[in-house]
């Protein structure tokens, strides 16, 4: 799909911007349709393991030059080099190279965003978006920034938060709400990174309880939640979620309650904690059909629906809530609750793909511009430390909104 320029005075810095992006599956190569659409973009590196899904991003440029190149981000002294000559980089490989990208950044110089962190699965795994924001000294010394986690959700849910957050004194609880449907081929099933699902299911949710994280058992605090249409009334549980981890840390002000809820269907993430705990997951365990060994969980994913090999575009839509209980500054009680919905029709229309990928595709981009644009500080950021006077008209400019009201009481 060819690349339909972005609205006009949506220029952040003076000179045009060079880009990398790592990975070019499914949502690399809309990151890339993006950055080509972006009049602020001069050129674009497209890095792949495998040469030729970036060769066929070849011709998306129009007023940029694109670059087809083939690399493992693995490859730490190839990585390098390729970003030493570009002004930032966005990972859209696993959240599992995302500390290894982050350190070729700072070693070449450029700035980094990503849209999802690394979830631990096991007692021995650390939390990735954790151990990321740990780097803010080093990054903040060598005057360089990188936004973490700045995609749909985690990412424009961030944002909405620390909007609606800034409209109270103080903060009882954030609660983000997310339900996606993609019709009949896609029912309860994840409309993005089926890797990064995974290992999201397969760990236990956690909630901000006000003094910690606390764990609770996956499938809990099931409720029926009204999205706004199209999309209405979906079941919704507890699950696994970035938002949970950074807003106590970052927003500025305490927070009482903190928890995430997704609408994906729950039997199967109640089948993917029994394969887990039977190993058969583990990423080396394989099994035998008749003369091949084949790896369990690939042939598991493989039964997941993949949005970009659906012939007609996706039905449906993608949704998201953030509800903000608190204190105003004249000391009532309300609730400031920021919605967004988007159709897959729609994402389709623009960039070719569903509304979880052109949202962060978009997102991205935009944190790209702000880091090139040098609109935010040195270090490591995440979205809802992004003022929202330059974020919101950035991401406003790409088609995204989201709608504020005001509950009393």
């Amino acid at each position: 799909m060819g690349s339909k320029s972005l609205r006009c005075g949506t220029r952040t810095s003076a000179a045009p911007m060079k880009a990398a992006v790592l990975g070019a599956g499914g949502l690399g190569r809309t990151i890339a349709i993006e950055l080509a659409a972006d009049p602020d973009v001069k050129e674009i590196a497209v890095v792949d393991k495998r040469g030729a899904r970036s060769r066929t991003l070849q011709s998306i440029g129009r007023a940029s030059t694109v670059r087809a190149l083939e690399a493992d981000v693995l490859d730490a002294a190839k990585i390098r080099t390729i970003l030493s000559k570009v002004d930032v980089a966005v990972n859209a490989t696993l959240p599992e190279n995302n500390l290894r990208v982050m350190e070729a950044c700072l070693d070449a110089g450029c700035g980094y965003v990503d849209g999802a962190a690394f979830t631990p699965t096991s007692p021995q795994e650390k939390w990735g978006l954790l151990e990321q924001l740990q780097l803010d000294s080093a990054w903040r010394d060598r005057g360089r920034t990188a936004i973490v986690s700045m995609g749909s959700d985690p990412g424009i849910s961030n944002i909405m938060a620390r909007v609606a957050a800034d409209r109270l004194h103080t903060i009882d609880s954030i609660r983000v709400r997310k339900a996606a449907s993609g019709g009949h081929k896609a029912a309860g099933y994840p409309l993005y990174s089926r890797e990064i699902f995974l290992r999201d299911a397969m760990s236990r949710p956690v909630v901000w309880d006000g003094q910690r994280l606390a764990e609770r058992e996956p499938v809990s605090g099931e409720e029926d939640f009204d999205f706004p249409p199209p999309i209405g009334k979906r079941h919704i549980h507890l699950f696994t979620h970035e938002e949970v981890l950074s807003l106590p840390l970052r927003l500025g002000k305490p927070i009482g309650l903190v928890d995430y809820k997704h609408d994906v269907n729950p039997e199967l993430v109640r089948a993917i904690q029994a394969l887990s705990a039977l190993g058969l997951l583990e990423a080396d365990r394989r099994i035998r059909i008749g003369e091949k060994a084949i790896s369990f969980r690939d042939a598991f994913l493989a039964t997941f629906p993949e949005p970009s090999t659906l012939i007609d575009p996706l039905a449906g839509a993608l949704g998201i809530v953030v509800e903000v209980r608190g204190t105003k500054p004249d000391g009532s009680k309300a609730s400031i609750v920021a919605a967004l919905v988007m159709e897959n029709r729609e994402a389709n229309r623009r960039r070719g793909t569903t509304s979880e990928r052109f949202l962060t595709a978009a997102t991205l981009t935009a944190g790209m511009n702000l880091i090139h644009g040098k609109k935010v500080r040195a270090g490591v950021l995440v979205p809802e430390e992004l003022p929202p006077e330059v974020i919101l008209p950035m991401l406003e400019a790409r088609g995204i909104s989201f709608r504020l009201s005001e509950v009393a009481g």
